[in-house]
Protein backbone atom coordinates (compact mmCIF):
# COMPACT_ATOMS: atom_id res chain seq x y z
CA UNK A 1 0.00 0.00 0.00
CA UNK A 2 2.65 2.56 0.89
CA UNK A 3 4.63 1.50 -2.31
CA UNK A 4 1.06 2.26 -4.16
CA UNK A 5 0.49 5.67 -2.08
CA UNK A 6 4.08 6.86 -3.03
CA UNK A 7 3.59 5.60 -7.09
CA UNK A 8 1.01 8.21 -6.97
CA UNK A 9 2.44 11.28 -5.20
CA UNK A 10 5.36 10.72 -7.01
CA UNK A 11 3.48 10.79 -10.66
CA UNK A 12 1.95 13.89 -9.35
CA UNK A 13 4.40 15.79 -8.02
CA UNK A 14 6.65 15.09 -11.16
CA UNK A 15 3.55 15.85 -13.74
CA UNK A 16 3.41 19.20 -11.76
CA UNK A 17 7.22 20.03 -11.64
CA UNK A 18 7.27 19.44 -15.52
CA UNK A 19 4.11 22.41 -15.84
CA UNK A 20 6.31 24.34 -13.54
CA UNK A 21 9.56 24.41 -15.49
CA UNK A 22 7.36 24.93 -18.63
CA UNK A 23 5.52 27.58 -17.22
CA UNK A 24 8.74 29.62 -16.06
CA UNK A 25 10.46 28.29 -19.49
CA UNK A 26 7.35 29.89 -21.65
CA UNK A 27 7.31 33.10 -19.47
CA UNK A 28 11.05 34.28 -19.83
CA UNK A 29 10.42 33.41 -23.68
CA UNK A 30 6.77 35.76 -22.96
CA UNK A 31 9.32 38.65 -21.30
CA UNK A 32 12.41 38.36 -23.88
CA UNK A 33 9.58 38.94 -26.50
CA UNK A 34 7.84 41.92 -24.72
CA UNK A 35 11.89 43.30 -24.51
CA UNK A 36 12.21 43.14 -28.05
CA UNK A 37 8.34 44.63 -28.98
CA UNK A 38 9.16 47.67 -26.55
CA UNK A 39 12.78 48.28 -28.18
CA UNK A 40 10.90 47.82 -31.73
CA UNK A 41 8.53 50.09 -30.83
CA UNK A 42 10.73 52.88 -29.19
CA UNK A 43 13.14 52.52 -32.20
CA UNK A 44 10.38 53.89 -34.94
CA UNK A 45 9.14 56.73 -32.30
CA UNK A 46 13.20 57.90 -32.29
CA UNK A 47 13.02 57.74 -36.10
CA UNK A 48 9.61 59.97 -36.45
CA UNK A 49 11.05 62.23 -33.71
CA UNK A 50 14.41 62.60 -35.70
CA UNK A 51 12.70 62.96 -39.11
CA UNK A 52 10.45 65.87 -37.20
CA UNK A 53 13.10 67.54 -36.08
CA UNK A 54 14.74 67.77 -39.18
CA UNK A 55 12.28 68.95 -40.42
CA UNK A 56 12.10 71.89 -38.24
CA UNK A 57 16.07 72.36 -39.02
CA UNK A 58 15.37 72.36 -42.72
CA UNK A 59 12.42 74.57 -42.73
CA UNK A 60 14.78 77.20 -40.62
CA UNK A 61 17.31 76.77 -42.46
CA UNK A 62 15.52 77.24 -45.68
CA UNK A 63 13.94 80.67 -44.23
CA UNK A 64 17.67 81.77 -43.19
CA UNK A 65 19.06 81.13 -46.34
CA UNK A 66 15.74 83.14 -48.25
CA UNK A 67 16.66 86.35 -45.83
CA UNK A 68 20.33 85.95 -46.81
CA UNK A 69 19.46 86.29 -50.43
CA UNK A 70 17.35 89.47 -49.68
CA UNK A 71 19.72 90.64 -48.01
CA UNK A 72 22.53 90.34 -50.63
CA UNK A 73 19.92 91.63 -53.10
CA UNK A 74 19.15 95.03 -51.02
CA UNK A 75 22.90 95.10 -50.88
CA UNK A 76 23.59 95.09 -54.23
CA UNK A 77 20.84 97.54 -54.83
CA UNK A 78 22.35 99.80 -52.07
CA UNK A 79 25.59 99.51 -54.33
CA UNK A 80 23.91 100.28 -57.20
CA UNK A 81 22.19 103.08 -56.36
CA UNK A 82 24.85 104.86 -54.72
CA UNK A 83 27.29 104.02 -58.07
CA UNK A 84 24.45 105.83 -59.54
CA UNK A 85 24.09 108.98 -57.61
CA UNK A 86 28.15 109.49 -58.28
CA UNK A 87 27.39 109.02 -61.90
CA UNK A 88 24.24 111.49 -62.01
CA UNK A 89 26.52 114.06 -59.98
CA UNK A 90 29.82 114.06 -62.67
CA UNK A 91 26.74 114.27 -65.41
CA UNK A 92 25.38 117.31 -63.97
CA UNK A 93 29.30 118.51 -63.66
CA UNK A 94 29.84 117.88 -67.30
CA UNK A 95 26.55 119.21 -68.42
CA UNK A 96 27.29 122.70 -66.66
CA UNK A 97 30.97 121.97 -68.51
CA UNK A 98 29.24 121.93 -71.52
CA UNK A 99 26.95 124.60 -70.85
CA UNK A 100 29.87 127.29 -70.03
CA UNK A 101 31.65 126.00 -73.20
CA UNK A 102 29.04 127.41 -75.35
CA UNK A 103 29.00 130.76 -74.03
CA UNK A 104 32.67 130.58 -74.99
CA UNK A 105 31.78 129.50 -78.54
CA UNK A 106 29.66 132.89 -78.87
CA UNK A 107 32.63 135.19 -78.83
CA UNK A 108 34.52 134.21 -81.74
CA UNK A 109 38.00 133.89 -81.89
CA UNK A 110 40.27 131.67 -80.15
CA UNK A 111 37.65 131.54 -77.54
CA UNK A 112 35.81 130.01 -79.41
CA UNK A 113 37.56 127.14 -80.95
CA UNK A 114 38.46 126.24 -77.08
CA UNK A 115 34.77 126.35 -76.25
CA UNK A 116 34.09 123.65 -78.48
CA UNK A 117 36.68 120.96 -77.87
CA UNK A 118 36.01 121.28 -74.08
CA UNK A 119 32.05 121.20 -74.73
CA UNK A 120 32.80 118.04 -76.94
CA UNK A 121 34.78 116.32 -74.53
CA UNK A 122 32.25 116.95 -71.76
CA UNK A 123 30.48 115.22 -74.28
CA UNK A 124 32.57 112.39 -74.73
CA UNK A 125 32.52 111.99 -70.75
CA UNK A 126 28.93 111.89 -70.67
CA UNK A 127 28.20 109.23 -73.05
CA UNK A 128 31.37 107.17 -70.93
CA UNK A 129 28.68 107.77 -67.43
CA UNK A 130 25.88 106.87 -69.92
CA UNK A 131 27.39 103.26 -71.02
CA UNK A 132 29.14 102.88 -67.39
CA UNK A 133 25.49 103.57 -65.63
CA UNK A 134 23.86 100.69 -68.53
CA UNK A 135 26.83 98.74 -67.34
CA UNK A 136 26.48 98.88 -63.31
CA UNK A 137 22.23 98.55 -63.84
CA UNK A 138 22.98 95.32 -66.08
CA UNK A 139 25.78 94.04 -63.19
CA UNK A 140 23.30 95.04 -60.72
CA UNK A 141 20.71 92.43 -62.45
CA UNK A 142 23.35 89.62 -62.47
CA UNK A 143 24.15 89.95 -58.84
CA UNK A 144 20.92 89.90 -57.48
CA UNK A 145 20.06 87.14 -59.52
CA UNK A 146 23.12 85.25 -58.79
CA UNK A 147 21.96 86.23 -55.01
CA UNK A 148 18.31 84.43 -55.43
CA UNK A 149 20.22 81.53 -56.99
CA UNK A 150 22.10 80.87 -54.17
CA UNK A 151 19.78 80.89 -52.04
CA UNK A 152 17.71 78.93 -53.93
CA UNK A 153 19.95 76.43 -54.07
CA UNK A 154 20.58 76.45 -50.55
CA UNK A 155 16.75 75.84 -49.78
CA UNK A 156 16.99 72.78 -52.21
CA UNK A 157 19.86 71.47 -51.05
CA UNK A 158 18.20 71.08 -47.57
CA UNK A 159 15.06 70.24 -48.98
CA UNK A 160 16.93 66.86 -50.45
CA UNK A 161 17.58 66.14 -46.53
CA UNK A 162 14.31 65.35 -45.67
CA UNK A 163 12.24 64.90 -49.11
CA UNK A 164 12.50 60.65 -48.68
CA UNK A 165 10.67 61.05 -45.56
CA UNK A 166 10.90 59.68 -42.01
CA UNK A 167 12.30 56.20 -43.69
CA UNK A 168 10.44 52.79 -43.09
CA UNK A 169 10.10 50.70 -40.13
CA UNK A 170 13.06 48.17 -39.43
CA UNK A 171 11.14 44.25 -39.34
CA UNK A 172 9.12 43.73 -36.23
CA UNK A 173 10.21 40.91 -34.00
CA UNK A 174 8.38 37.35 -35.15
CA UNK A 175 6.00 36.39 -32.43
CA UNK A 176 7.63 33.60 -30.07
CA UNK A 177 6.98 30.05 -29.98
CA UNK A 178 6.22 28.63 -26.84
CA UNK A 179 6.83 25.18 -25.33
CA UNK A 180 4.17 22.49 -25.05
CA UNK A 181 3.33 21.75 -21.43
CA UNK A 182 3.43 18.21 -20.54
CA UNK A 183 0.53 15.50 -21.05
CA UNK A 184 -1.29 14.99 -18.26
CA UNK A 185 -1.45 11.27 -19.42
CA UNK A 186 1.49 10.13 -18.35
CA UNK A 187 0.75 10.86 -14.79
CA UNK A 188 -2.65 10.11 -14.83
CA UNK A 189 -1.23 6.57 -16.00
CA UNK A 190 0.85 6.63 -12.90
CA UNK A 191 -1.72 7.64 -10.45
CA UNK A 192 -3.59 4.28 -11.48
CA UNK A 193 -1.17 2.12 -11.35
CA UNK A 194 -0.53 3.28 -7.94
CA UNK A 195 -4.26 3.08 -7.08
CA UNK A 196 -4.03 0.04 -8.44
CA UNK A 197 -0.76 -0.87 -6.16
CA UNK A 198 -2.84 0.23 -3.13
CA UNK A 199 -6.10 -1.34 -4.06
CA UNK A 200 -4.19 -4.56 -4.41
CA UNK A 201 -2.88 -4.22 -0.96
CA UNK A 202 -5.81 -3.48 0.51
CA UNK A 203 -7.41 -6.89 -0.65
CA UNK A 204 -4.65 -8.73 0.72
CA UNK A 205 -5.62 -7.58 4.06
CA UNK A 206 -8.85 -7.85 3.96
CA UNK A 207 -9.61 -10.75 1.31
CA UNK A 208 -11.48 -9.09 -1.41
CA UNK A 209 -10.33 -7.20 -4.16
CA UNK A 210 -12.25 -2.86 -4.26
CA UNK A 211 -13.17 -2.06 -7.31
CA UNK A 212 -10.41 0.82 -8.45
CA UNK A 213 -11.43 4.35 -8.00
CA UNK A 214 -11.68 6.06 -12.17
CA UNK A 215 -10.59 9.41 -10.61
CA UNK A 216 -6.88 11.12 -10.51
CA UNK A 217 -6.61 12.61 -7.75
CA UNK A 218 -4.11 15.47 -6.98
CA UNK A 219 -2.80 15.93 -10.45
CA UNK A 220 -2.52 19.56 -10.72
CA UNK A 221 -2.74 21.32 -14.00
CA UNK A 222 -1.62 24.92 -14.27
CA UNK A 223 -4.06 27.97 -15.20
CA UNK A 224 -2.05 28.31 -18.16
CA UNK A 225 -2.85 24.60 -19.54
CA UNK A 226 -6.62 25.16 -18.48
CA UNK A 227 -6.94 28.24 -19.88
CA UNK A 228 -4.68 27.46 -23.09
CA UNK A 229 -1.49 28.82 -23.60
CA UNK A 230 -0.79 31.52 -24.36
CA UNK A 231 -3.84 32.72 -24.21
CA UNK A 232 -4.04 33.52 -20.63
CA UNK A 233 -0.56 36.14 -20.96
CA UNK A 234 -0.87 39.63 -21.36
CA UNK A 235 1.88 40.56 -24.10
Amino acid sequence: MLMGASQMVGAVAGHNNQVSQVDAQNRQILSGYNQRKAAYEKSNLDRVGLYAAKLIDVEIGQDEAALSARKAESQVDIEEDAAMRAILAQDEELQLKQMQARGFADEGGRARSFGVNQARLAGRQRGKLEAAASELMVQGYINKREARLKGDRARTELYRGVNLGAGLPGPAPAMPEYLDYPSPVGAAVGVALGALTVASGAGAFKGGSPAPSHSIPGVEQSAAVKAGWPGNLNY
